[in-house]
């Protein structure tokens, strides 16, 4: 989701479009605030933050400093990170004892929790299943129904629901989502398979076939409809209008000295006489006119 538009109202009110393309000159006051009165964000969505991507921005910030500010709101004596989990890790762990920040008033718990998953989102960092818990986490916490997170977040209402759909899954499959060993569209063709052992038998096959296309996923979870089970009166009912028909059948035969089948169709069907020759039709008209 690279639009702008995708930002969300609240983002774009915190996040100018300097700060968005890294620009190190903004309209705001940047303070320069010791990295130990800086709290995590307790609404932080993000589950994994990979040891590469924090050891890179270190490096980066080594060499260039941190291009882009990192985002709190005050605390009592502390403050709270709003945005910027990353920058900060890595600006500890590059041993610097201040980071750039901007200090913003966000009053609501629940505007914290929805700052944090568009940052995120707009960044592409979150997985299908930690975007899809930050969903919940909105509509339990704050009662916010999923047509309202779609407009926050810049989504369709129906994608907001195939993601929330993703909590259905085993939790083997859900940690390979966000260890992004499965793509969102594997998961999907997943839940359309009702018994979790067979979910997951499918699961080890996706990993085994690493190329494996999503079409070909959703062809493997694809199950022929069984044949219905025909009850025992029916069975019986079946049984006697054969006999009747297969006596019908010979009664004819006799009556015009020719093969005769009837087949039924529907709650019709047809009956077919048999004839050898011209003079063998010509008969069989004689006895059907008399």
């Amino acid at each position: 989701m690279k639009s702008h538009k995708a930002l969300g109202k609240g983002l774009r009110a915190l996040i100018t479009e300097d700060e968005v393309s890294s620009s190190a000159s903004t309209a705001q006051e940047i303070n320069q605030l010791s990295v130990d009165l800086i709290d995590p964000n307790p609404f932080q969505p993000r589950q994994i933050f990979r040891d590469e991507a924090i050891d890179e921005l270190k490096n980066s910030i080594l060499k260039q400093g941190l291009l882009q500010p990192v985002v709190v709101r005050p605390a009592g004596n502390r403050y709270q990170l709003i945005l910027g989990e990353r920058r900060l890790r890595a600006t500890r762990a590059a041993g610097l004892k201040t980071i750039p920040a901007q200090i913003r008033v966000v009053e609501s718990s629940e505007e914290m929790l929805e700052l944090a998953i568009l940052e995120n989102v707009h960044r592409e960092d979150l997985t299908p299943i930690e975007i899809a818990q930050a969903i919940v986490r909105l509509q339990q916490q704050y009662t916010l129904t999923q047509e309202v997170i779609a407009e926050k977040m810049g989504m369709s209402r129906a994608h907001i629901a195939n993601l929330v759909r993703l909590l259905k899954l085993p939790p083997r499959i859900q940690t390979a989502l966000i260890e992004g060993k499965l793509t969102m569209g594997h998961a999907r063709a997943l839940l359309s398979v009702v018994d979790e052992g067979e979910q997951l038998d499918l699961f080890e096959r996706f990993l085994v076939d690493g190329k494996l296309t999503v079409r070909n996923a959703e062809e493997m979870t694809r199950k022929p409809k069984p044949a219905r089970t025909k009850s025992a009166n029916t069975v019986a009912t079946e049984s006697r209008e054969a006999k009747a028909l297969a006596q019908v059948e010979n009664n004819l035969s006799r009556q015009l000295s020719t093969r005769v089948k009837i087949k039924p169709k529907g709650r019709g069907g047809t009956i077919e006489i048999t004839y050898y020759s011209i003079d063998d039709l010509n008969r069989l008209l004689e006895i059907v006119d008399k």
